[in-house]
């Protein structure tokens, strides 16, 4: 009684085991940071779209493969990235790359794991299309 025996849990909340949960702040971080001191030539829109649209896909390939919950933050760390990286003057090109990224994920897969990084994939489809650019 009153040794450990290494079954007990630690007292802080499982909240923050997720190393997602970092990635999402920092890359938050360096979003804004370039939004209002770099200025990063990217608009609100195009920030929100990509987001939004990344979110969508998320839900109905989470629906459409019968997962069991919805998880948003996978999501939200590859539309983060698309949003530091890709640079187009047409939103419905940052909404596909976020439906190219996600979408990825679902469809491309062996063994139960996504083969390319989602994010990559995307980006390299809309350059090799000529439909956008890396930020310098």
């Amino acid at each position: 009684m009153g040794q450990d025996n290494g079954t007990s849990q630690p007292n802080e909340p499982s909240f923050w085991r997720d190393p997602r949960f970092y990635q999402i702040a920092s890359l938050s971080t360096l979003l804004l940071y370039g939004l209002l001191v770099l200025h990063f030539d990217i608009s609100i829109w195009q920030i929100a779209i990509t987001i939004s649209t990344a979110q969508l896909m998320q839900y109905a390939g989470t629906r459409y493969f019968h997962l069991p919950c919805f998880d948003p933050k996978s999501a939200l760390i590859s539309s983060l990235s698309l949003c530091l990286l890709l640079r187009t003057n047409d939103c419905a090109v940052a909404a596909l790359a976020a439906g190219i990224t996600i979408g990825s994920k679902f469809v491309i897969r062996w063994k139960d794991k996504h083969i390319f990084n989602p994010t990559n994939l995307a980006l390299v489809v809309v350059l090799a299309s000529g439909l956008g650019w890396i930020s310098p």
